[in-house]
């Protein structure tokens, strides 16, 4: 019995290559009845974990792979998963494969090689054909040119014939389910079974994890929670007792049941390395006699922080909630949350933090974060119009004057439904009449005027990756070498490999990012102050 299902699907993750997104793909695989679908993007595995997240939740079985010039690789099993990561994170600096480790990878037998050539192995690009014309403001964004242009070099045969194809056909979506079937008609016997195999043989397996922590290095050969303990204590004695906040049997015992409280919860997480890890880093700025930041957010609502000294704001004193900060109902049974707690370091310095971390824990095992630009608001408009030469430059910086930031309306953004949620949307609402000359919501809900159209290919696009570049804070310190357990990536312009996923589905891995901010602010506090810069 067939069971076939789309498995060479391209993402915004192929950046600019592909407009699906992991969860508009494992909603169309449900919508037409596959019990599996299979991701592929081109050289890249950074949107494995949303993917396997979409899929799950939608009762689909995710097939992870990755595609490279002329074939995909797909995993078998879970050691497949991570022959994955090896190969992608052995890539060169050009981003080409190092044929010694395809050999060693693919003689390992986790994972299907299947050559672009092999019928039914059809290449998505979006879940939905009416994407198509999104499909192509992406590729004209990669090729740096505008869709008037490519039509003329289609017409002088000058564009090659799989980019001819993709900007000419509107069928390089997700199959439909009759599609599928018409195709496994005309199909060989051979092929079919061949894609079968491919599904039945792909195992199902999870990728996810709790928070797996490096071993924090204690004096004294203690454990962690003793040592915690220990620098709670000396913080009792030289923040409370001696600054006569605890003059009192009331004081004490008002102090002492908050601190049991989130102490124990602390325990029930298993989250003492964490705190002692961002103790350690605080504790190196201080010592080098830099300056760090008192505390910001809600990480100043944790008594325990501000004993071991990563926060000097005492939280009893001005009414701060913990469970603002952290609390056990964010665990689960499969899942535990870590806390946020922003470090916030001497801009000039922030290397060198990063230096005592890759020393301290191994080179292998530190990494900065990758990060995804995405086409939004202003930049969406603009790109749609650029690609469609639809206006002047003068024009285009007409219309974004009345497109806000994002973060300057973002509590107005989240209060939009869900299908609404645009910020160009937003600006048609609320700045209807700066922006009436060109397009408009009209009585019935629809957009109307001279550019509707393109308003309405902004606003689908927006939310889609165009770059990817390096997180300003996000650190990830881990207890395995990171190229084992996280795809690597390089970064444009440097040699340095930085972790190929975004912090939160690093998270998801069990992998556990810290947040390091560089403040100039600080360097400037420590000039004035004629410290040590």
């Amino acid at each position: 019995m067939l069971k076939w299902c789309p498995l060479r699907n391209y993402t915004h993750y192929s950046l600019l290559k592909g407009f699906s997104k992991p969860n508009e793909l494992a909603s169309k695989c449900k919508e037409n009845g596959y019990t599996a679908c299979g991701i592929a993007d081109y050289k890249t595995i950074s949107g494995a974990v949303a993917f396997y997240k979409a899929c799950k939740a939608n009762g689909i079985k995710p097939i992870i792979g990755c595609s490279f010039d002329g074939f995909t690789l797909f995993s078998k099993n879970k050691d497949g998963w991570h022959d994955l990561i090896e190969l992608v994170s052995s890539l060169d600096e050009n981003g080409d494969i190092v044929q010694n480790s395809l050999v060693k990878i693919l003689n390992r037998q986790n994972l299907h090689n299947i050559p672009h050539t092999v019928a039914l192995l059809p290449a998505s690009y979006y879940t939905q054909e009416k994407d198509a014309t999104l499909h192509r403001i992406l590729l004209c964004s990669e090729l740096k040119t505008t869709l008037p242009k490519i039509n003329k070099q289609i017409n002088k045969g000058e564009l090659s014939k799989e980019l001819a194809y993709q900007f000419t056909h509107d069928d390089l979506c997700v199959w439909s389910r009759n599609t599928a079937e018409n195709a496994v008609k005309v199909a060989s016997d051979k092929n079919v079974q061949y894609i079968n195999d491919i599904i039945n043989t792909c195992e199902e397996y999870n990728i996810l994890s709790k928070p797996v922590l490096p071993v924090f290095p204690c004096p004294g050969k203690k454990s962690e929670e003793d040592y915690l303990k220990q620098l709670c204590r000396n913080g009792w004695k030289n923040l409370l007792i001696n600054n006569n906040k605890v003059k009192n049997e009331e004081d004490k015992k008002k102090y002492a049941e908050r601190f049991d409280s989130e102490f124990n919860i602390i325990r029930g997480a298993n989250l003492f390395g964490y705190f002692l890890i961002v103790h350690d880093i605080i504790n190196y700025v201080n010592t080098q006699g830099w300056l760090s930041g008192p505390g910001r957010g809600s990480a100043a609502g944790c008594l325990i922080s501000y004993l071991i000294g990563i926060t000097q704001i005492d939280p009893l004193e001005f009414d701060l909630l913990f469970s603002r900060f952290y609390n056990e109902g964010r665990n689960t049974a499969d899942h535990i949350s870590l806390p946020d707690i922003d470090m916030d370091v001497p801009a000039k310095r922030r290397d060198d933090v990063l230096l005592y971390l890759n020393t301290k824990y191994g080179n292998d095992h530190v990494s900065q974060m990758i990060t995804f630009g995405r086409l939004q608001g202003r930049s969406a408009i603009k790109e749609v119009l650029r690609v469609n030469e639809a206006c002047s430059f003068a024009e285009m910086n007409t219309i974004t004057k009345s497109i806000p930031n994002e973060a300057d309306i973002s509590d107005q953004l989240a209060d939009m439904d869900d299908n609404d949620r645009s910020i160009i949307r937003w600006a048609l609402i609320n700045n209807a009449t700066d922006l009436r000359d060109f397009c408009y919501i009209d009585e019935n809900g629809e957009l109307a005027g001279n550019y509707a159209n393109y308003f309405d290919q902004a606003i689908r696009i927006e939310g889609t990756f165009k770059t990817q570049g390096k997180h300003a804070a996000g650190v990830v310190i881990s207890s395995m070498p990171l190229k084992t357990v996280c795809p690597m990536v390089k970064q444009k312009g440097s040699l340095e490999k930085i972790a190929g996923l975004e912090m939160s589905d690093l998270e998801a891995l069990g992998h556990v990012k810290f947040d390091i901010l560089g403040l100039s602010l600080l360097d400037k506090l420590m000039y004035i102050s004629h410290l040590r810069v």
